[in-house]
């Protein structure tokens, strides 16, 4: 193992034992046995350290939901209970960190912490409202912010449960009841009328959804010049009268190979 995965692993352990403000550079170096010019060489702060490590886990969960699907033909219900498992079994195997996290963190810490927790929530969001639409099809967009809230809500009570009051609860049972409850509300959108947001004409989504784009490309550090260009090319393509399918379609295969905007970009193509 390379030092700066070791720094990591020690870290990680240290933090979900003893609180990320508890636990000082000087322990982490001693625990991965490497000197404090080791640490700095790969990281300019326990913060950034923090950052990295958090960013990692969220980007291989994100990354297992987005890849989980082995069987094309799969059910799109079955395939939605096996991305929802997923999130639940991961959040699970690394609860001692999330725990620290949702204990040692308030919206009072820096700065850059703070915008790293928004984007990572956003990559969240977009995440849910991906599968969502994949489940149930574009009828539900009006009512994505209301079905994502539940689809959460109901996640993080039950994670909660399982973690917090140690309820032992199968977690296929677990999907089952949360798509269960999604379905009973999808059936009965048409005598609804969305609660967070107000409907919107297509290209108001659409505009929405190209802006979390841009933001996820400026947070990248992956050929942003060449993604950043890609993105402007397709949005004037798709704005043109006579606007060339293969073109848009060879923009979106092209950005959808960089794991950083691969969510972003597969919920931008829903609105095109």
């Amino acid at each position: 193992m390379d030092k700066k995965k070791e720094i990591m692993k020690q870290a990680v352990h240290l933090f979900s034992i003893r609180g990320f403000h508890q636990s000082s550079v000087q322990e982490i170096v001693h625990a991965a046995e490497i000197s404090k010019g080791a640490f700095y060489k790969h990281f300019e702060s326990k913060e950034s350290l923090f950052i990295e490590i958090l960013k990692q886990h969220h980007q291989a969960i994100m990354a297992e939901i987005l890849n989980s699907t082995s069987n094309f033909d799969a059910d799109n219900k079955d395939v939605f209970k096996q991305k929802l498992a997923i999130e639940i079994e991961r959040t699970l195997s690394n609860h001692e960190f999330f725990m620290m996290v949702f204990k040692d963190f308030t919206l009072a810490e820096s700065d850059q912490l703070k915008a790293v927790f928004i984007e990572l929530r956003q990559s969240t969001v977009t995440l849910h409202k991906t599968i969502l639409l994949d489940t149930y099809g574009l009828d539900i967009k009006l009512f994505l912010p209301d079905l994502v809230a539940m689809l959460e809500g109901l996640m993080q009570q039950y994670i909660f449960a399982l973690v917090f009051e140690e309820k032992q609860v199968p977690i296929p049972k677990i999907v089952n009841f949360i798509t269960s409850a999604i379905d009973a509300v999808v059936d009965n959108l048409k005598n609804m009328e969305p609660v967070l947001t107000k409907a919107r004409a297509q290209i108001s989504t659409r505009e929405e959804a190209f802006n979390h784009v841009y933001e996820k490309m400026n947070a990248s550090e992956e050929h942003t010049e060449k993604l950043l260009a890609s993105l402007d090319l397709l949005k004037k393509e798709i704005a043109k009268k006579d606007a060339e399918a293969f073109l848009i379609e060879a923009l979106l295969v092209y950005m959808k190979q960089f794991p950083s905007i691969k969510n972003e970009v597969i919920y931008l193509e829903k609105f095109i």
